[in-house]
């Protein structure tokens, strides 16, 4: 007898159910459920959620959420493995506001995904989010806020739209946010969607400036004060036009976020020296800052690329070269005539070979221009990257690319106490195989048997080796 089709066994009971239930009156369809819903009181919760009248949704959809967080719940605190079961009513109720958003109920789709901030970002609070579930469960109900918003701003009247405003506002005023401000930054961003509603854009600006005056000189509240700023600016961008944005991006230059909006700005008007100037002030304000630093000189190498200045080209690309960007040494050679190159590169090599450590760039140069006498000399200072620069010079240096693994192997191979490290050392006499031939490699693994007879963990590595 042949075994059952598993696709045709599920089918069948799936047209079995189907029959079963079409059979029963609906006396006897009640009670299956509520037989259900008392082994299972998840469902009762789900069924009473999915299924409530339009006027209590909203409290039904807090106590599903809730009963989900609390079901969850060890001792007061919930551990990694629950947090996928806490975060099920939460999840249920954005999948009921997307459904909501497909039949053009807006303001019921936004108000559910309200429903599910509050008790989900205070589960942090008690809760081991190593997955980041309770951060995408946020995330998603901002998203759908956010688009939902969009869409309804041509459909609803001044007072509906008043009425979310007020709603949005409210949850991003409250304070369990404020050790996770950048999801009250992302609500009050929605607000900005308002603001050419001029009694909306007076109490959105009135609570931006409460919050300003409440932030200090720290580092965490410089950033809180760049968030406000900068939804001020997106206030401003919506309702006065680009030269009051201008303007108050001009005002707020110090802050790394408004340099970077002038620089792009002053790009797209094709004012290149103003660029210039921009990024050579960023660059001496923030010097002690590496990353704002070599975002300013990339600006800045754009604007000389943009204005014809070669010169400068050439000087700033090969600052950045020796910062360890190596595009920046594509473009160098560009600048260059074939003859004045080969100058250009001899005094580039001896530069990075000056460094106490050499960054990746220096190895694709090397590479990109077949420099092998210095990547051999390379490989004998650093004998571990003979694993991956042997293919470059073993053309032109066979010899010394034995000599090198070998020397690599049986120093791994001296300090090699255990079994993980002798699999250590068999991967790279698989690589020194690969690179020199199988009677290099099996030479060397019979000395290494000989020399290291008394480690049979050893040795029977070394018999896998194929």
């Amino acid at each position: 007898m042949s075994p059952s089709n598993p696709n045709t066994t599920s089918q069948s009971s799936e047209i079995d159910l189907i029959t079963v239930l079409s059979n029963q009156n609906k006396e006897e369809l009640i009670k299956i459920i509520l037989d259900l819903s008392e082994d299972y009181p998840e469902i009762e919760k789900q069924l009473l959620f999915k299924y409530t009248p339009h006027k209590d949704e909203i409290s039904s959809a807090k106590k599903l959420i809730s009963a989900s967080i609390n079901g969850a719940k060890r001792k007061g605190f919930i551990d990694w493995r629950h947090v996928g079961p806490a975060l099920q009513g939460a999840e249920f109720t954005l999948q009921k506001a997307r459904h909501k958003v497909e039949k053009g109920e807006y303001e019921s789709a936004i108000l559910l995904s309200l429903v599910v901030m509050q008790p989900v970002v205070k589960m942090l609070n008690f809760a081991d989010d190593s997955n980041g579930s309770i951060g995408d469960v946020m995330n998603w109900a901002i998203r759908t806020i956010d688009d939902v918003v969009i869409a309804s701003l041509p459909v609803l009247n001044e007072k509906e739209k008043k009425g979310l405003f007020e709603a949005i506002m409210k949850e991003a005023g409250k304070v369990h946010y404020d050790g996770w401000s950048d999801w009250r930054y992302a609500l009050l961003k929605i607000c900005t969607y308002y603001s050419p509603m001029k009694d909306l854009r007076k109490k959105l600006e009135k609570q931006l400036e409460s919050l300003l005056e409440k932030t200090e000189a720290s580092w965490s509240d410089r950033y809180e004060k760049t968030q406000i700023k900068l939804l001020q600016l997106e206030i401003i961008e919506r309702c006065d036009g680009a030269a009051a944005a201008g303007e108050f991006i001009y005002k707020n230059i110090k802050s790394s976020e408004f340099r970077e909006k002038a620089i792009v700005n002053e790009l797209g008007k094709g004012d290149f020296k103003k660029v210039i100037q921009l990024c050579l002030d960023g660059e001496e304000a923030d010097k002690e800052y590496r990353g704002l630093v070599h975002k300013w000189r990339e600006y800045r190498y754009q604007a000389y690329e943009l204005l014809g200045d070669i010169e400068q080209q050439k000087q700033l690309a090969s600052k950045l070269l020796f910062k360890g960007e190596f595009t920046y040494y594509i473009k160098l050679k560009e600048l260059y005539t074939t003859s004045e190159w080969e100058g250009v590169l001899k005094k580039t090599v001896a530069e990075f070979k000056k460094m106490d450590y050499q960054p990746s760039a220096y190895l694709s140069i090397l590479q990109e221009e077949k420099l092998t006498d210095e990547l051999l000399i390379y490989c004998q200072k650093n004998i571990r990257t003979i694993t991956e620069l042997y293919p470059y010079i073993i053309k032109d240096y066979l010899e010394e690319v034995i000599a090198l693994f070998i020397k690599y192997i049986e120093n791994e191979a001296k300090q090699a106490t255990d079994r993980k490290k002798y699999r250590k050392v068999c991967s790279i006499i698989k690589t020194y195989k690969n690179a020199c031939g199988t009677i290099q490699s099996h030479k060397l693994i019979g000395e290494l048997r000989e020399k290291y007879m008394r480690r049979p963990a050893f040795i029977e590595e070394l018999g896998k080796i194929r």
